[in-house]
């Protein structure tokens, strides 16, 4: 089928950047060759941020990240003005804290409708501010225009050691893989806001079967769905052990863990394997469901809404926590510095898959959330 004939829904947004990805080496498709000197950046797109090169310091990179919020998408039903303004700056600011960037500065360009209150407008602004202070931050400009729903659009700039920078591929087989804490949380929030919206009555009668196991898990994944925050001090932490013979790899988990697992397997192999090399791409991913840190009260509750409790943790995202690889000799070392899990290891077989409680070895779709899907 034609291109002219395919629509973006049927590629989402994945393929959409792909594509993108592609056409900023060559634009021979668009009618011209492109005479752009990507030479200057250490990454072009794909990685959590760009890193570029400045001539003021030779020793470190500019990381800049963008990130587009829109209403209807990712402001659930729920949600304050002010918290929509704070996860604006969380988004780009996680993006930062996974390639282990210092904070300079966020720019904030938002639209909204015409006939938003003023007071929503503030405590959106509020909200901003607030995140702005938490990871020292400052706010250093932006732009306002109008739209029929409120959009929010931020760019957060940061500064980082060259030889320190966290990126998704270097790893080996054989490394740890990790995660900086337990996921699912964010994904469970979700479904518990969109089953109060749709049927208020079902919803009640849900969460008082859930009380009866453990009420704390509710406020916990709303406070996780409705105001995430960022892992920014643990950025650090992994960039400072981030040396030449102890390389680390992170991203952070926005669209799903089994979704970011063939994203760092799809960067190394772009990276790091020789394309000229007649041996092809071996690594692989492997979990294990009795290493993964989900309680027993997660996983009833999971079953009370009529949901897999695998399905939340690896395939719904905006946790924003870490997904990480180390080597075995840090592992001691950096859990005297931070809480993580270690649930699996890189291999060589070419797969990304989950080793079950049962021993059954099943492998992990790469299943995410995508927009324009």
């Amino acid at each position: 089928m034609k291109s002219s004939q395919i629509k973006v829904s049927e590629i989402g947004e994945k393929g959409l950047i792909e594509r993108i990805i592609e056409k900023s080496r060559t634009c021979s498709s668009c009618g011209f060759d492109t005479n752009i000197d990507l030479s200057s950046f250490a990454t072009s797109i794909g990685d959590d941020s760009a890193l570029t090169n400045v001539d003021m310091d030779d020793n470190s990179y500019l990381v800049t990240s963008t990130d587009m919020l829109i209403q209807s998408s990712h402001f659930p039903k729920g949600m304050t003005y002010f918290q929509m303004g704070y996860k604006s700056v969380v988004v780009n600011v996680s993006d930062l804290s996974s390639m282990g960037a210092d904070n300079i500065g966020f720019l904030l360009n938002i639209a909204i409708p015409k006939d938003m209150l003023l007071d929503d407008f503030d405590d959106l602004i509020c909200g901003v501010i607030r995140a702005c202070d938490n990871y020292d931050i400052p706010l250093i400009g932006g732009d306002t225009n109008e739209a029929n729903e409120i959009i929010i659009s931020g760019t957060a700039i940061g500064q980082v050691d060259k030889d320190k920078a966290l990126m998704k591929y270097g790893f080996e087989e054989g490394d740890l893989v990790c995660i900086s804490d337990e996921l699912g949380y964010a994904a469970l929030g979700f479904e518990l806001l969109a089953l109060k919206e749709k049927d208020p009555d079902l919803y009640q009668e849900k969460i008082e079967k859930i009380k009866e196991i453990d009420s704390t898990i509710i406020d916990l994944a709303l406070l996780k769905a409705l105001k995430p925050e960022a892992k920014y001090e643990e950025g650090h932490i992994l960039r400072e052990h981030n040396i030449a013979k102890n390389r680390i790899s992170a991203t952070d988990i926005t669209d799903g863990l089994a979704s970011e697992f063939y994203e760092i397997l799809n960067s190394d192999k772009k990276y790091c394997h020789d394309s000229n090399s007649s041996n092809s791409y071996t690594k692989g991913i492997r979990i294990y469901e009795e290493k993964l840190p989900v309680e027993e009260e997660f996983k009833e509750i999971a079953n009370i809404l009529d949901l897999s409790y695998l399905d939340l943790f690896l395939h719904v995202g905006e946790d924003f926590e870490f997904l990480f690889t180390i080597n075995e000799e840090i592992k001691n070392q950096l859990s005297t510095e931070m809480n993580y899990y270690v649930i699996g290891e890189i291999t060589d077989n070419n797969t990304v898959e989950i080793v079950l409680s049962n021993g059954q070895i099943e492998e992990i779709s790469s299943r995410g959330y995508q927009h324009l899907k």
